[in-house]
């Protein structure tokens, strides 16, 4: 499901700002940009999504602003003393005549300069992306909420004219199978003609036998049987999706249930030879893929 959230948070001259965004995807591919001094914390919060969301992909992008305090920058004098010692230490022994180091050169190795916080403040920079994906994460899923509404009432709309489809097919199989019988029955009389005989060639019961497996080959009740089944459970799963906060997430339960709907259409067609039947049956297949493209961006 698509969705955006955003949140901004301050506190002790830190700022974070959070943006989350998802995209449909059938799974929940998660993706953290932060500043690297953020970039050891990324798993953590990767983690904090994935508690939260099941499906799409989402990216989470932080920026990070320190204020004037936590910015100042300050020079440890104890460790430019060190190189400076250590530097001078190893041109005596080297025989170097210019033992002299550069203040400039010593200021650029490693450490020497910092912040009059150390690393202090990254701990509190965790705890506050933490805060802030969370209110992120939380106006993220209110739009996403909205947006299942509607989804929803499109799944029952093509659940609606789905089982529209399946009503006719109720109906005319009982006419189907009387035709059959008649084309049967027809044909039999037919051949008798051909032969010039007048009497029967052909056991009644041999032929109320044969008409009757033709209807036990035709017989699609079981099928469209489970189909109704299938489509009560949908509107289960929908209302109880939109009418119960703590019914979790459905958009897996709903993939399997279509996929059984798809099941069950395309038995019905590959049993049924009937020309009306056939066209409806295209119908509920169309209806049917409109219902496995929306339920794969469910939550």
């Amino acid at each position: 499901m698509t969705g955006f959230g955003s949140a901004t948070l301050e506190r002790d001259g830190l700022g974070l700002s959070c943006e989350v965004r998802s995209v449909n995807h059938r799974h929940l591919a998660v993706r953290v940009k932060g500043p690297s001094e953020l970039s050891a914390h990324e798993i953590a919060l990767e983690k904090v999504v994935k508690a939260k969301l099941e499906r799409g992909s989402v990216t989470v992008s932080l920026r990070l602003e320190r204020g004037g305090a936590l910015a100042a920058a300050s020079i440890h004098s104890d460790l430019v003393r060190h190189y400076a010692a250590e530097l001078d230490q190893l041109a005596s022994e080297l025989g170097k005549a210019d033992r002299g180091v550069s203040l400039d050169r010593i200021l650029s190795l490693p450490g020497v300069i910092g912040t009059e916080s150390g690393d202090q403040w990254k701990d509190q920079a965790k705890a506050l992306s933490d805060e802030c994906l969370a209110a992120a994460l939380a106006d993220l899923v209110t739009m996403r909420e909205r947006e299942g509404v509607a989804m929803a009432a499109d799944l029952r709309m093509n659940a609606t004219e789905l089982e529209a489809r399946l009503v006719k097919v109720e109906g005319r199989m009982p006419e189907v199978v009387r035709e059959h019988g008649e084309m049967l029955q027809k044909r039999v009389n037919d051949l008798i003609a051909g032969t010039g005989h007048k009497e029967a060639l052909v056991n009644s019961a041999d032929l109320a036998r044969e008409i009757a497996l033709i209807g036990d080959k035709l017989d699609v009740s079981e099928e469209t049987s489970r189909l109704r089944s299938h489509l009560d459970q949908l509107a289960h799963l929908l209302d109880e999706a939109t009418n119960n906060d703590s019914a979790g997430a459905v958009g897996r339960k709903l993939d399997f249930l279509i996929q059984e709907f798809l099941r069950e259409v395309n038995t019905i067609g590959s049993k049924c030879n009937d020309a009306e039947v056939a066209h409806l049956v295209v119908d509920m297949k169309n209806f049917t893929e409109r219902l496995r493209e929306q339920v794969q961006n469910v939550e």
